[in-house]
């Protein structure tokens, strides 16, 4: 995946005294994404989502809420809550970015990324599994034809092995991580780089000078 750091409007939850929000417009999916269908959702292109801040430019960002959509483009910049993920989900979701986020480039990847997300915050029983009918969140094909049910079977078997290296990360935590919130849009996670963000101790200054300041991964849009 091709990154550059730029400086985005986000506010860290263990900084502020109460919450703090960010604009975000949505700005859509790669063309290439993959199409599927999972137990929770009808056709949906599964893959990296393409964001941009208000203030200072374009991020990266997976959904969390599978069920729930985007806000158009047109609809222009929506708001949302900067938060934080909690035991179980927080510990599997560093292991998983941590495991594999780096090395995550083509469409495939992405969607398979994506689908190893979905099964980590939408899963209800303690296996993590998207084959079909494996728990309360699994991968369909997006359709009965043979090229449909190849890209299912290539993405269960991606994912599978992302959530794998997930569970059995043990090293350190590579990316910090914000869940951004919406009443009535996707809920997003947004990863960045551990040696990126500020030590405690310097968040003084950065609120002062340029508000509650976080670093995110940025790519240009496809043509």
């Amino acid at each position: 995946m091709n990154k550059q750091l730029t400086f985005l409007a986000l506010a860290a939850a263990s900084v502020a005294a109460h919450a703090a929000t960010v604009d975000i417009t949505y700005m859509g999916k790669d063309t290439s994404s993959p199409v599927v269908r999972t137990s929770q959702t009808g056709q949906v292109a599964a893959g990296v989502l393409n964001y941009v801040d208000t203030v200072s430019g374009s991020f990266l960002a997976y959904c969390i809420e599978p069920a729930q959509p985007n806000a158009l483009t047109t609809y222009g910049a929506q708001t949302y809550t900067v938060d934080s993920f909690s035991g179980s989900q927080a510990t599997l979701l560093q292991g998983l970015f941590s495991s594999t986020y780096g090395s995550v480039q083509t469409a495939n990847q992405q969607a398979a990324f994506q689908l190893a997300v979905w099964e980590i915050t939408r899963e209800t029983n303690s296996t993590l599994d998207v084959s079909l009918n494996a728990g309360s969140f699994f991968l369909r094909p997006a359709n009965s034809s043979a090229a449909a049910q190849q890209t299912a079977s290539t993405l269960q078997g991606l994912a599978n092995s992302y959530l794998s290296a997930a569970q059995s990360y043990q090293g350190a935590s590579l990316y910090s991580l914000s869940r951004l919130t919406s009443a009535a849009y996707q809920d997003l996670v947004v990863a960045v780089p551990a040696n990126a963000v500020p030590e405690p101790e310097t968040y003084a200054l950065l609120l002062g000078g340029l508000g509650i300041v976080s670093l995110v991964a940025r790519r240009r849009l496809p043509r």
